[in-house]
């Protein structure tokens, strides 16, 4: 994104566009949106994930900085990379629960209690939205309006199908990672794992 050059990339399946502009750079897909700002040595990026966070980033040689928030639900997300190291936190006032995570390496796949309450939640979303898709034409706002979470938890159930199905594809064979959470249901749990993609 530092040349002069204008550049437009689309591909129909899937849906994917990328422009770049001199130190400018947007890129869309079917689960998000990114704008990028670059103009020398660090980069300045606007995130928006469809249904879910909208993120502000600062990216400077091996140092990435993200900070989310969650519209809908008032979750707000903080991440650090460095060298490889992945540090995150991730807190909900309105659930009254939060996560402390460190990886290095290749994103872990997720967790077994996460992909269950992913994948359950965004069925439980599409089954609502079917069984009232026929008042969908007489008033589409108010109708999104009262599925905005079920769209919200199908579009995140997409993104970890997305996230799984492209584990291993970006160069790294290998991690690890270690997460303590809690919430008033499960107290304080702790996970860690490690994987190898070959």
């Amino acid at each position: 994104m530092g040349d002069s050059s204008f550049d437009v990339a689309f591909k129909v399946m899937p849906p994917d566009l990328q422009i770049k502009l001199w130190v400018l750079g947007l890129d869309a897909n079917t689960s998000q949106v990114n704008l990028a700002y670059r103009p020398g040595n660090y980069t300045l990026g606007l995130a928006y994930h469809y249904g879910g966070n909208l993120e502000a980033s600062l990216a400077l040689r091996r140092y990435r900085v993200t900070l989310g928030a969650n519209p809908g639900n008032g979750n707000v997300d903080l991440g650090l990379v460095f060298r490889g190291f992945n540090f995150g936190v991730s807190a909900s006032p309105t659930q009254r629960s939060g996560s402390l995570t460190l990886s290095y390496g290749a994103g872990l796949l997720p967790f077994p209690d996460e992909l269950s309450k992913t994948f359950m939640t965004g069925e439980h979303g599409f089954e609502s939205i079917m069984g009232d898709i026929q008042a969908a034409p007489d008033n589409p706002l108010a109708w999104y309006g009262l599925h905005s979470n079920d769209v919200g938890a199908i579009g995140k159930a997409v993104a970890l199908g997305q996230k799984i199905g492209g584990a291993g594809d970006k160069g790294k064979n290998f991690g690890f990672g270690l997460r303590l959470a809690y919430d008033p249901q499960t107290q304080l749990t702790i996970y860690g794992g490690a994987q190898w993609f070959f």
